[in-house]
């Protein structure tokens, strides 16, 4: 009989740590067990990541540094394209990792995700067509801008101009074809990817940058909250490759000297 209990409650015991084993698993566990990282991405928003012409890969600064993140993790990478609109429920849904998409840290979106360390630093801008003789942010009051459907760009603009009516699309591209097509009169986002769009569209001349409009932004991969180990492991190597000076490198490959989009990199991938 002893035995018999002995046996039960050994079983019993094992079936406790399993059980304590699989609450305790959390996304890095999955992600080095299944191999690999699956990762939201754009495939809109150059330089940071969008489709290589001729073969539909998705290259840019955001998918190099997902790549010596996963290289760190001993994975290999999974992309899968998404808008703007759907990376917090896909994170929140566990259909992807994180998200690399350019995304900028909001104290509002820090309420429904979490983020990495910052990997970028730089500004918002707006672009009108030069034919429209508009010449400074004011002159947008009852007029019509473009924004990426849940991009902060809009509503930065908004908080300078409140009379702008802001009109939201599914991405950038779509955006800036409205603006291209008349339909809106300007395009707030990113600083580097709209110098990006209106080059890649081949008549920057086109277009005017308002100087008087300019908001810094902070960019991190989102991560789904509740997942301190993955995120952890994450900014680690993320701090990994700043120390080997391979962000500098990856930076200078899309933002160097040579490039369609030359800048000077003012920050460091660093604990906040």
């Amino acid at each position: 009989m002893l035995q018999i209990c002995a046996a039960h409650a050994a079983s019993a015991l094992a079936a406790l740590m399993l059980l304590a084993s699989a609450a305790s698993a959390d996304r890095l566990d999955e992600v080095k067990a299944r191999g690999k990282l699956i990762v939201g991405v754009s495939d809109t928003t150059p330089p940071f990541s969008f489709k290589k012409p001729g073969d539909g890969k998705v290259i840019g600064y955001d998918l190099d540094l997902v790549h010596a993140v996963a290289k760190r993790l001993g994975v290999s990478v999974e992309t899968v394209s998404l808008s703007s609109a759907q990376r917090v429920p896909m994170l929140n849904e566990n259909k992807i990792d994180f998200a690399a998409t350019s995304m900028t840290r909001t104290a509002a979106r820090l309420k429904e995700i979490d983020f990495s360390h910052i990997y970028f630093v730089t500004p918002h801008a707006v672009i009108v067509k030069k034919a429209s003789g508009i010449t400074s942010v004011r002159q947008l009051a009852g007029k019509k801008a473009a924004s990426a459907s849940t991009s902060t760009a809009g509503d930065n603009l908004k908080e300078v101009v409140p009379e702008v009516a802001l009109v939201y699309v599914r991405d950038y591209s779509v955006a800036f074809g409205a603006l291209k097509q008349g339909d809106v009169d300007a395009f707030p986002t990113d600083e580097t990817v709209l110098r990006a769009i209106v080059q890649q569209d081949g008549k920057p001349e086109d277009y005017v940058f308002l100087p008087d409009f300019q908001k810094s932004r902070n960019v991190g991969f989102a991560l789904k909250k509740g997942e301190p180990r993955f995120k952890e492991a994450i900014n680690k190597a993320l701090l990994d490759i700043e120390a080997s000076g391979e962000a500098a490198r990856i930076f200078e490959t899309w933002f160097g000297p040579g490039t369609e989009m030359p800048m000077k990199r003012t920050f460091k991938i660093q604990p906040d």
